[in-house]
């Protein structure tokens, strides 16, 4: 009971630290506000041990071969600066959509619009890189009618304050549970033609399948290939990245095709890994900008098992 009330009162901080901050933050300009996420990402770096530990250990194990330990180090460093900086964008996100708009690219726009013409809607793969309340933004502002299949803080006021910033942006919601109403919501999504933004780099605990990512199994959400055999809409990978101390870039790939056999199981599985594989290439080209302090291999599989490896 003590220990529910201590996280209770613990994630309520989060909530008041928020509308404390945003007014400042509303008012400074951005060259000073991008220096103070990076001066807060550091000092963060050094005093949040628990996720410094835990994203220096994801990010060993899935590029430790790859790079030195220095580089590691760097990389987990420069993480919490982008983290930062993120955090006061989001706070800005609105902005994006009027002054700063110009401070969003996009890249690849012929690729959604030639998916969503095949009528079946469109389903938008993303992983957590990049600066998403700025690709959610983004998308918003190109005029897409869209929803996201989004968890929300446990914090109640920054729950209200993410879904305020949702609605603000004409971006539909999706909550992940229960299944039955995710199941309706999406489809009924796709249905009307509409853009359905799912991350599929998350843990997704014992309802995900495993597939590998960075050389060892991870559970993750098969509700994108079953949209897309059910419904026929096209796969569409997506991403956004940091540029520089202000800009982003939104690309937008070609239509990932779904495999198709008599075997549906091994298809889920295949196609799975097939997205998993493009979530995997986006954060070896970026590693600073991915969310390395999630448990993302925190599930593992009951028994050894195999996972297809296509491409």
């Amino acid at each position: 009971m003590l220990k529910k009330l201590r996280k209770k009162i613990r994630h309520s901080f989060g909530g008041i630290a928020l509308y404390s901050i945003l007014l400042p933050i509303k008012i400074l300009p951005l060259n000073l506000l991008f220096w103070g996420g990076r001066c807060i990402g550091r000092v963060a770096y050094y005093i949040d041990g628990k996720h410094r530990r835990l994203s220096l250990e994801n990010i060993r194990m899935a590029l430790g071969k790859e790079k030195s330990p220095q580089e590691l180090k760097r990389i987990i460093k420069e993480n919490y600066c982008h983290i930062a900086q993120s955090g006061f964008e989001m706070l800005r996100a609105l902005e994006y959509g009027k002054r700063y708009a110009h401070l969003l690219a996009i890249e690849g726009k012929e690729n959604l619009d030639r998916a969503l013409a095949k009528g079946k809607g469109a389903i938008g793969i993303m992983g957590h890189i990049g600066n998403i309340t700025l690709l959610l933004r983004k998308i918003a502002n190109e005029g897409y009618p869209a929803s996201v299949i989004a968890k929300d803080p446990k914090d109640e006021l920054v729950a209200r304050f993410m879904q305020e910033l949702r609605d603000r942006s004409n971006m539909g919601t999706v909550p992940p549970k229960p299944k039955s109403l995710v199941a309706k919501r999406s489809l009924t999504s796709l249905k009307r033609g509409e853009l359905l933004i799912i991350p599929i780099d998350q843990n997704a605990g014992k309802e995900g399948i495993f597939v590998d990512f960075f050389g060892r199994p991870a559970s993750t959400p098969a509700g994108p290939v079953i949209f897309a055999q059910r419904t026929g809409a096209p796969l569409v990978p997506m991403y956004i990245i940091r540029e520089g101390r202000k800009r982003h870039r939104l690309i937008i790939e070609a239509e990932i095709p779904l495999v198709n056999t008599e075997n549906k199981e091994e298809d889920l599985i295949t196609n799975t890994q097939r997205l998993t594989r493009v979530i995997e290439r986006y954060v070896r080209k970026y590693p600073s900008q991915w969310w390395w302090m999630h448990n993302r291999w925190k599930s593992q599989p009951p028994q050894k098992i195999g996972v297809s490896r296509e491409q």
